[in-house]
Order: structure tokens, then C-alpha cells, then sequence
């Protein structure tokens, strides 16, 4: 089994709700599924995922319909992913544009 994994790197200046929920309907729509999130206060979030090779013009069209712009080795690297014969492991990482001030989340004590 050969390990290939598929980086994608964009920005949005679209509200991150919707934007994060289109870029799951995305790769849902590909085929995939969704191994991890996280998210950077209100900056940047990243989407790990698993999809087949079949499903790559897919993501790429729901990506960008969802708003965000891919840079271009992001683009390059959907043209020409990696070859081998298991699904493609991936991330994208979006980062959002806003004069918004950092999110804030109160952390609770740990007790002890």
C-alpha cells in the first residue's frame, strides 16, 4: 500500500459557518469522508479527509463553489495527485478573511 496524501491550501472571505459546511458537502459529494477538523479561533480551519481518485473534479468544483480560492499548487496538485491504487488522504485548510477580532473561548479549570 503506497501512503498519498493531498494538500490543499485556500482563503474565503465568505462566512466560515457556511463556507466549513460547503467544503464538507464537497467532499461528501466526492465520495469521501471527513477524519478530522479543527479549527484556529476564527482564522483558519482545516478538513482532514480520505477520497477516491474518481471524486477529485468533484471536490475541486465544490471547493470553489463553496467559496474558497484555491492557490495555485493547490490547483496543480488536484490536476496531477499522486499516483497509486488506494484513496487519497488530504487536507484543506482554509483560511478566512475578515476584520472580525479573534474568537474567544472560555477554557474551564481542570480540577486538581
Amino acid at each position: 500500500m503506497t501512503f498519498r496524501f493531498l494538500r490543499l491550501n485556500g482563503m474565503t472571505r465568505s462566512n466560515r459557518h457556511a463556507v466549513i459546511d460547503r467544503a464538507k458537502e464537497a467532499i461528501l459529494a466526492a465520495g469521501g469522508w471527513i477524519m478530522d477538523f479543527t479549527l484556529l479561533s476564527n482564522a483558519l480551519a482545516t478538513l482532514r479527509f480520505e477520497v477516491p481518485d474518481t471524486g477529485l473534479w468533484v471536490l475541486h468544483a465544490g471547493l470553489e463553489a463553496a467559496g474558497i480560492t484555491l492557490d495555485a499548487d493547490s490547483r496543480a496538485a488536484l490536476a496531477a495527485p499522486p499516483r497509486g491504487t488506494d484513496d487519497l488522504k488530504g487536507a484543506v485548510q482554509v483560511t478566512f478573511i475578515h476584520n472580525e477580532p479573534d474568537l474567544r473561548r472560555e477554557i474551564p479549570a481542570v480540577p486538581g
